[in-house]
């Protein structure tokens, strides 16, 4: 499992319907985060609670006063922030050889959904606000960045 987790000041994401409509599905405003995660295929049965702790306890955030240059001291828990769940097979693509993406190593789309559901239940059992994209759709996903602060995070 991998998630690129982003600081953002804000961040949303959209959904063109059949009918050519694009709505929105998920808004979140700083102090938040943006979790773009991708499930592999050989992800372990508890990956998806270890990625819970990550994002929810990495101190991605300055301390009240500190410039954003500088340590970071606070979790997005500490700062009462939200946090934008985008699933994202692309992430397990492996690039290392030719020009096409092998996708060989991403979860298939319906074991992947409950461990992306497994991991918004748990940042909200926490008491932290998450917004969510909409899994298997092609969404539009709008951020923006502070810092820019990234981060990778496997498990």
């Amino acid at each position: 499992m991998k998630a690129v987790i982003s600081t953002v000041s804000q961040a949303s994401v959209d959904v063109r319907d059949d009918s050519g409509e694009v709505r929105r599905v998920g808004e979140v405003s700083g102090p938040a985060l943006l979790a773009l995660i991708g499930s592999g295929r050989d992800d372990d049965a508890d990956a998806w609670e270890t990625m819970v702790r990550k994002i929810a306890e990495l101190r991605l955030f300055p301390a009240s006063g500190e410039p954003w240059g500088g340590q970071r001291d606070l979790s997005v828990e500490e700062v009462g922030g939200s946090v934008l769940v985008v699933s994202q097979f692309t992430l397990m693509g492996k690039t290392k050889r030719g020009r096409r993406p092998s996708w060989s190593e991403a979860m298939p789309g319906p074991a992947a959904e409950p461990v992306i559901e497994k991991i918004v239940h748990g940042l909200r059992n926490r008491g932290i606000h998450v917004e969510t994209g909409e899994f298997g759709a092609d969404m539009q996903v709008s951020s923006v960045n502070e810092g820019p602060y990234t981060v990778l995070v496997e498990c």
